[in-house]
Parts: C-alpha cells; sequence; structure tokens
C-alpha cells in the first residue's frame, strides 16, 4: 500500500505545517513495520577535558577477548554495547589548545561532527542540539563548532538546562517576548551591516560575510523557535537539587546531574543531538571518603608518580561510573519503534586530550557505544604503518550511518566500517 513520506508532505506544505497523527503517515512501528535499516538517529559525545591515564584505560589485549581496563571496569557489565579503539588521533595540536579540534580535527575552528549531525537530524526536534557542560570550563575547553568555526555556548547549570527544556507557561511567555524584541534588533542591525558592506575594503567585505552567516543562524534559530513554541513542552518528574552543584569541588555531583538531564533530552524526544564537556582543573576531589592528594589538574600532571596516578585513576572511574549509568538509562528507555534508546543512539566517550602528564595529544581515548555497531571487542591501531588510521575514520562512519554524504572529515578519507558495521 502507498504510503507518502511525512517529510516530503511537509516540505511540499511549506515546511512549516503541524499535522495531525494520520494512518498514513504514522510511523513504521505503528502499523506494525520493521525500522529501518542503517541509519542512526541520535548522537551524544562525552569528552574529558583532562583526559586518562592511558595505561589504565586502553586494555592490554586487543580484539574480542580482552580483559577491561582499570578504569573502564565500571562499564563491563556493557561490554557487547561498546568498543574500544586505540591509536586514533588527528595528528595535530598537542596541549589544551589542540584539545579544541576533539570533534572537528582543526585546533584553529572548523564545524565540528555533532553539527554536521545536527544539520543533517536537528529540524526534527525542538534544539538541533544541546551543548552541556558542569559550571565554567577553562577557556581552551571547547567541543562544539559551526561551519564558521565559532564555538558553540555550553549550558552549565543544571536548573538551567531543566529550564530550557521543560519551560512553564510564564517561561513561555517571556521567550515569546524575547524574541520578539531579538526580531526588531537583527532587523535594525542587519539594515545598518548591508549599508557599511557597500563603503568598505574587499577584506572587510569578507570579514561582514562571515558577521552575516552569523546573523542567519540567529535568524534561523529564532524562526524555529516561534514554530515550537505553541507545541506543548514534554512533562517530567526529576528531582532537581536545592542549589546548583557548580563549585569547582562539586564537579563530579553536577556530571550527574547533566547525564540524568540528558537522558531525558533524549527519551522526550527534545533533541537527538548532545555534547558533554566533562571540565577539569584545580578541584580536589573527596571519593569514597577520602580527600585526594591534590587538585584534578595536579593531578593528571602526576610525573609517573604512583600514587598521583592512582589518585588521577580514582577521578577517571568516577568518570566512567557516571557514563555507566547513562547508558543504562539509554539501553532501559525506548525509542519510537519499541527498541532500547541505545540501539539508535552512537555514543561517543573520551577525551580530546591525549596524555595530560605531557600534553601529547596522540592516541586518544575512545570509546563508542550504541548504535546498533558490531561492538565487545577492542581494536588497537597502529600509527606507524603508511597509512595509519586517524579518529576521523571514525567520525566518517558515524556521519556515513546518519545517511550524510561525505567522504572527507578531519583530514580522514576512510572509514572503520571494516570493523563496526
Amino acid at each position: 500500500m502507498f504510503r507518502p513520506d511525512r517529510r516530503r508532505f511537509l516540505s511540499a506544505a511549506g515546511g512549516s505545517l503541524v499535522l495531525p497523527v494520520l494512518e498514513s503517515l504514522a510511523p513504521p512501528s505503528a502499523l506494525g513495520a520493521r525500522e529501518p535499516d542503517g541509519f542512526l538517529q541520535r548522537l551524544v559525545c562525552v569528552g574529558t577535558y583532562l583526559g586518562f591515564h592511558q595505561p589504565d584505560f586502553f586494555p592490554a589485549r586487543a580484539g574480542r577477548t580482552y580483559e577491561c581496563s582499570p578504569v573502564l571496569a565500571p562499564i563491563e557489565p556493557h561490554r557487547e554495547q561498546f568498543t574500544v579503539l586505540s591509536g586514533l588521533d588527528h595528528r595535530g595540536r598537542n596541549g589544551h589548545h589542540g584539545w579544541k579540534a576533539w570533534m572537528s580535527g582543526s585546533a584553529t575552528g572548523s564545524i565540528s561532527l555533532d553539527q554536521l549531525v545536527a544539520a543533517r537530524v536537528g529540524s526534527q526536534t525542538r534544539f538541533d542540539s544541546l551543548q552541556l557542560t558542569c559550571g565554567s570550563p577553562p577557556a581552551e575547553a571547547r567541543m562544539s563548532f559551526t561551519k564558521e568555526g565559532v564555538a558553540l555556548p555550553m549550558i552549565g547549570r543544571p536548573s538551567v538546562l531543566y529550564g530550557t527544556l521543560f519551560r512553564s507557561a510564564s517561561d513561555s511567555a517571556r521567550i515569546e517576548y524575547l524574541l520578539a524584541s531579538n526580531r526588531s534588533v537583527l532587523d535594525g542591525v542587519t539594515a545598518e551591516a548591508r549599508a557599511l558592506e557597500r563603503a568598505v575594503t574587499a577584506s572587510d567585505r569578507e570579514k561582514l560575510g562571515e558577521y552575516f552567516a552569523a546573523i542567519r543562524s540567529v535568524e534561523k534559530s529564532l524562526h524555529k523557535q516561534r514554530l515550537w513554541l505553541d507545541r506543548p513542552v514534554p512533562k517530567v518528574e526529576y528531582p532537581l537539587p536545592e542549589f546548583d552543584p557548580v563549585a569547582p569541588d562539586l564537579a563530579l555531583e553536577c556530571e550527574s546531574v547533566m547525564y540524568d538531564l540528558m537522558a531525558l533530552a533524549l527519551t522526550t524526544d527534545s533533541t537527538r543531538v548532545a555534547t558533554f564537556l566533562i571540565p577539569g582543573w584545580s578541584q580536589v576531589f573527596e571519593i569514597d571518603g577520602r580527600r585526594l592528594s591534590a587538585g584534578y589538574h595536579g593531578l593528571s600532571h602526576h610525573g609517573n608518580d604512583p600514587g598521583r596516578i592512582a589518585d588521577y585513576n580514582l577521578v577517571g572511574i568516577e568518570h566512567v561510573k557516571r557514563f555507566g549509568r547513562f547508558l543504562d538509562k539509554l539501553k532501559a528507555a525506548k525509542d519510537m519503534f519499541g527498541r532500547p534508546l541505545l540501539d539508535s543512539t552512537a555514543v561517543i566517550f573520551g577525551s580530546g586530550m591525549g596524555d595530560a602528564n605531557t600534553h601529547d595529544n596522540s592516541n586518544l581515548p575512545t570509546v563508542l557505544a550504541g548504535g546498533g555497531f558490531r561492538h565487545g571487542r577492542h581494536h588497537r591501531f597502529e600509527r606507524h604503518v603508511p597509512s595509519p588510521r586517524l579518529l576521523g575514520d571514525l567520525y566518517l562512519t558515524l556521519l556515513q550511518r546518519f545517511g550524510i554524504e561525505i567522504d572527507e572529515f578531519a583530514g580522514a578519507r576512510s572509514n572503520l566500517d571494516e570493523v563496526l558495521v
């Protein structure tokens, strides 16, 4: 029986009509059909700013029979839902500044993996993408970049994220007022800039071009917010803490809450793309009743001292524990086809810092979970071979599984389909 494609129907109708649920446009699961194979629906990227101790992060043995490493031990129960990849990086800049290349391959600013995916699937949800963190991270700690190379701001307070996702009626009225106000401001700024464009040099016109691109991005965001303003906001019951745990020494508590809210954002289909930067600097954590010997950043520069490495690993294990609980939530939730949300969500967990002790950004810690890939293995890639594999190869596999026609990204011209698909 003929069934029109919902996206084409909306496009033909102008792209802004909200249709009722019609039998002829019902999702395949409602009609007893199978979910389409081969395409991902969601992407989550979680990066720890200070990385991990590589010898305790990567398993000693490759293949299917590897023994889980001490740091990754908390996610051992999910072994068949994740893959460990070692030997991958961007062959790029070292140091904290080079961290910014993790999702894009460029430390000087280039569109990131998540934003390419958001351009593909973001129109289907209230938020194209969400950029999250805890508190206020260091200036160099950035993950998401627009096509103009501009770093996207991150939400660092749980209460702000909750209010953004699940706003009240009074919040909606305030947002409607702000949207109308911003519209008039943009109109005025655009007119003034267009007049200026005719009186400046060619170099300045190029800069104005970038400015106009940013203006168009804001206009697009405002237009989408207007379209969604009258649609019901999901109602959830989540007990927010009495205060935002954004003080540096409460970063682990904040991390737990942000993971919970990110899971809610995905399960309510408020967004299908999210990044989460786990910051780290001078926090002195207390773990299992013991205050660690130094601040987190100091521990990352452990100087190969066994005691400091042990404390550094304790923080890393806490990060992995919280990541494991996030996987639990995605595995328990169901998508529109009645399958575990994790099966259609690709989750990258790792870092743009390879060895924080030496500021070496090679062999980046990388775990890929979910997404229906062939998991349960540790794939070790050799770096010193004629055609070494890059982290961009992994990203190409992900982008192509979202149905994006792309053959090159972050310096890579291949993919990892042979080990993952």
